[in-house]
């Protein structure tokens, strides 16, 4: 294991994994509010405690997702909708510069982050959700503090953690009349905490602890809409939530790492409409699957990830999410 690894990092992207289904009947309940579209789940895997050394870095992110179910808060497949299929690309970009001296031991950093986002979906006859089309996802804002590692007797690192303040701004494409959009409608606020551990020669175990608040959508989004308690929905409001991204890899050679990745996320508290909790609205799911980083140079990485989804609750699951990551220092 090289003892000056740097690597830098990603934090979130619009219009992933997490989709949102506007349409009341699409999990029997009316309405239904879903958490921001596109939440980092595994988009972060090995070595996340890292990030770029001082000056700027440059991230380019490709990942597919196809999501051939919608599940409601049993578990069970909705019986509404016939041979669902929505599937979303996006290619994200990001920009992040990281300062030349640190405070304390603690190095500032500031990222944007902006992704385009494809969005397709198909189903079968009866019920139908639509979707945006290609456009803008939501921009997100970080300011992170970069902890130096911790080293042990021979130079090689130990331990090393970040922790950020993300604010996810509601810029991306968004129509009140579209149930699938690039972006939320919605501002939220998403700290973490990212830390990698080497707990064995050539062993790391990375994970990044997220917690996340939805502010009130004055603008909900739907195709269909539909009345709740007789009036219009005129606001809704997701959950707040927590969720940990985690992976362990081995090193088989000094550039080369091979290793297990995944995510799950929990909704916390309930989601609401028009100021009302609505029961058994919590979102969940986990993601697991394999994963693999190469050090290409000093100053390049790429990561290559694959995901399977299970104990999905209330949103769309996944049978596959890859994704193909490469960082450069500029």
């Amino acid at each position: 294991m090289k003892s000056n690894l740097a690597l830098p990092h990603v934090s979130r992207v619009a219009g992933l994994v997490l989709l949102p289904l506007m349409a009341g009947h699409a999990l029997a309940q009316s309405p239904s509010v879903s958490q921001p579209g596109g939440l980092n789940l595994g988009v972060t895997s090995f070595y996340d405690g890292f990030s770029g050394s001082a000056g700027w870095t440059w991230q380019s992110t490709v990942r597919h997702s196809s999501a051939n179910k919608i599940v409601d808060s049993k578990g069970n497949a909705s019986t509404v909708f016939a041979r669902p299929r929505i599937d979303s690309t996006v290619i994200l970009n990001q920009l992040s510069y990281a300062m030349p001296t640190t405070i304390n031991g603690w190095r500032p950093a500031f990222m944007v982050i902006l992704p385009v986002v494809a969005l397709r979906s198909s189903f079968g006859p009866g019920p139908a959700l639509k979707d945006g089309g290609t456009g803008v996802g939501d921009m997100t804002l970080e300011a992170s503090l970069q902890s130096e590692p911790v080293l042990n007797a021979g130079g090689a690192p130990l331990f090393i953690q970040r922790f950020t303040a993300a604010a996810i701004l509601p810029t991306g494409r968004y129509d009140e009349h579209t149930d699938i959009n690039q972006g939320s409608g919605y501002a939220s606020f998403n700290p973490y905490w990212a830390a990698t551990l080497f707990p064995a020669p050539r062993w790391e175990v990375s994970w990044r602890l997220h917690y996340l608040y939805n502010f009130r959508n004055d603008k909900p989004a739907s195709s269909a809409p539909r009345p709740f308690n007789g009036a219009p929905v005129t606001t809704t409001q997701a959950g707040d939530a927590g969720w940990v991204n985690f992976g362990t890899s081995y090193a088989v050679t000094p550039d080369v790492s091979l290793g297990i990745n995944g995510y799950y996320f929990q909704q916390l508290s309930d989601s609401r409409a028009n100021g009302t909790r609505l029961a058994d609205s919590r979102e969940r799911v986990l993601g697991i699957g394999p994963g693999l980083m190469w050090r290409i140079s000093p100053a390049r990485a790429l990561w290559v990830n694959a995901y399977t989804e299970s104990m999905v609750r209330n949103r769309t699951a996944s049978s596959l999410n890859l994704q193909v990551r490469a960082v450069f220092a500029l």
